[in-house]
């Protein structure tokens, strides 16, 4: 039988620990057993996970939907079931979204549906809106309004599969699969909550036990140069350094006669160096030619990966010009943007480029013409 999306392989964790030494930040590292899938991955591929979602959510929800959880539903392309295993397993309840607000507007008063219609023309609100609310805290908006369970079911999303960069070289750990993740957990509107993958992951997966259904996400171009001779410079603040530690790996398993440059950020050196040891003793050998940090909340100025990038802008535009790749994993809204300007500040401060020279190598020479810029940011 052969694995995939539409087929995902159940899984087992094989092992899980924290990454982090303090309370402030849950970070951890999860080995997921593949053995015997036949699931094949590279350096730079991510991997699906399907999660479920929180019992006590579905519960709390049919309290106020006034659903047993034993009515029918019909989904789409998974046919009928019960109305407590579809909010478990294939709708999405964590968190709200655009889908739902049309049919609360046909059970509403005109001038509640105003109010609705304003906000749906308004992206930036809507957005504000939706991304703290899932549909209890909606329907204690508006406590007059009803939905049947088939109404419900035909008026939320599905659940999507969520996807992690790799952290493991295979030819390191056959038959495992590594992964670097951060649990997301917040407050809001007196109800603690959590990400749907990683509070399933955290919270509701028991290590030996419980089946996870996964598959691979393989990439075409988040991958290591094909002549191992070229260097690599590596910029992965908090979980995206992932893909960067199976890199390492590879390159060792390898023998690549590259150099590899880490730039890694995150709040504490003494409570958030992921994977230190692995790093200090990659430095001694030989493996990682440079190792930059970035420890933003250790001193009262933050201080962050493009500010390591800016300087050490001389070398990172040697480096470069040497042919060496250049890649960004992690966070795409704000590290990702700050990393992209300070690359095109080097070339413009260190080669000696007018500014639109210095966008045009960054922005087409590096990443499309030599494809030597590569993200994997989310």
């Amino acid at each position: 039988m052969e694995y995939g999306r539409k087929n995902p392989f159940p899984a087992t964790i094989k092992e899980a620990y924290s990454l982090a030494r303090d309370d402030v930040k849950e970070t951890f590292h999860y080995v997921i057993d593949i053995t015997g899938s036949g699931l094949e991955y590279k350096a730079g591929d991510s991997i699906g996970l399907f999660p479920r979602n929180d019992p006590a959510l579905v519960d709390a929800l049919l309290v106020k939907l006034g659903a047993s959880g034993d009515e029918v539903v019909e989904l789409k392309r998974k046919g009928e079931m019960s109305f407590r295993e579809a909010l478990e397993s294939h709708l999405t309840i964590h968190r709200s979204n655009r889908k739902f607000l049309k049919p609360l507007m046909t059970k509403l008063p005109s001038d509640d549906q105003q109010g609705l219609e304003q906000l749906l023309a308004d992206r930036t609100a809507l957005d504000q809106y939706l991304n703290v609310r899932d549909y209890i805290d909606i329907l204690n908006e508006y406590p007059d309004v009803h939905f049947t369970a088939e109404e419900f079911a035909q008026s939320v999303g599905g659940i999507t599969p969520r996807l992690y960069s790799i952290a493991s070289a295979p030819g390191v750990h056959p038959g495992e699969v590594h992964l670097t993740i951060a649990v997301v957990r917040y407050h809001n509107f007196e109800r603690d909550r959590a990400g749907l993958a990683t509070g399933f992951i955290a919270d509701r997966v028991t290590v030996g036990e419980t089946r996870i259904l996964v598959f691979i996400q393989p990439t075409r171009e988040f991958v290591i140069p094909e002549n191992s001779s070229h260097d690599v410079i590596m910029v992965g603040p908090g979980t995206g350094i992932a893909p960067f530690r199976a890199f390492l790996e590879q390159r060792e398993l390898d023998g690549a006669t590259g150099r590899n440059w880490l730039i890694f950020g995150e709040w504490f050196e003494k409570t958030t160096f992921f994977y230190e040891e692995e790093f200090t003793a990659w430095q001694e050998s030989g493996l990682l030619a440079r190792l930059d940090t970035a420890f933003s909340r250790d001193q009262s100025e933050k201080v962050y990966v493009q500010h390591r990038l800016q300087q050490a802008g001389a070398e990172v535009w040697e480096w470069l010009e040497g042919g060496a790749y250049f890649y960004v994993c992690g966070d795409k809204d704000y590290m990702a943007k700050d990393v992209h300007q300070a690359l095109i500040d080097i070339a413009r401060e260190h080669g000696g480029l007018s500014e639109e020279e210095a966008d045009y190598y960054v922005n087409r020479t590096l990443m499309k013409e030599e494809k030597r810029y590569l993200r994997d940011v989310y």
